[in-house]
């Protein structure tokens, strides 16, 4: 199934690639997100909750950033349910170019779902998906709108941090699982 998109932010392409490798900043933005953490610099774990039609699941995500260039990221996400009820497999790419306005993010998710999450509907799938990406994009604008200033000088004073975090990419592959979570702990 493909999952594709873009949206669009403020913060220029290179200060916005910095953030998507930040873990803590995009575990904030991910619906369903229980932790986050960079394994190394290419290797993520993560573990999402999602719901979809009444099934609530659990998956320990593991990502493998793939190709890595200044405004292009290619990675495989591989994931799966407590006693393998669900599989989750995604080769994810997401581009980032700048427009007058900022950076136009766009992503494709080739992803296949297996187990009892795989015996929803593509359209239901698709849908409760697209839902999650718009909430992720929100969330995004949100943080960097907060960060807009020190991410910035960031980008003008000192070299890049080290891209260490799992990218937003990844979360648009866990939304693809139909997983959203809100801090007042209902889940839909």
């Amino acid at each position: 199934m493909l999952i594709d998109g873009q949206f669009t932010v403020t913060a220029p392409p290179e200060a916005l690639m910095r953030h998507l490798f930040d873990a803590r900043l995009m575990a904030s933005c991910l619906p369903g997100c229980e932790s986050l953490e960079a394994l190394d610099a290419d290797r993520y774990r993560a573990v999402l909750t999602v719901a979809l039609a009444g099934v609530k699941a659990r998956f320990d995500m593991q990502v493998q950033v793939v190709e890595r260039a200044d405004r292009f990221v290619r990675a495989t996400t591989r994931g799966e349910e407590g006693g393998n009820a669900s599989q989750v497999q995604a080769d994810n790419r997401i581009t980032l170019e700048e427009v007058p306005s900022g950076t136009r993010v766009s992503y494709a998710s080739e992803v296949s779902v297996t187990g009892r999450l795989g015996r929803f509907a593509l359209g239901m799938m698709k849908k409760k998906a697209q839902a999650l990406g718009e909430e992720f994009a929100q969330n995004l604008q949100s943080k960097l709108a907060e960060l807009e200033v020190p991410a910035t000088r960031a980008a003008t004073e000192s070299p890049p941090a080290p891209a260490l975090q799992l990218p937003w990419w990844r979360v648009v592959w866990n939304w693809l699982l139909g997983g959203r979570h809100d801090t007042s702990g209902t889940q839909g």
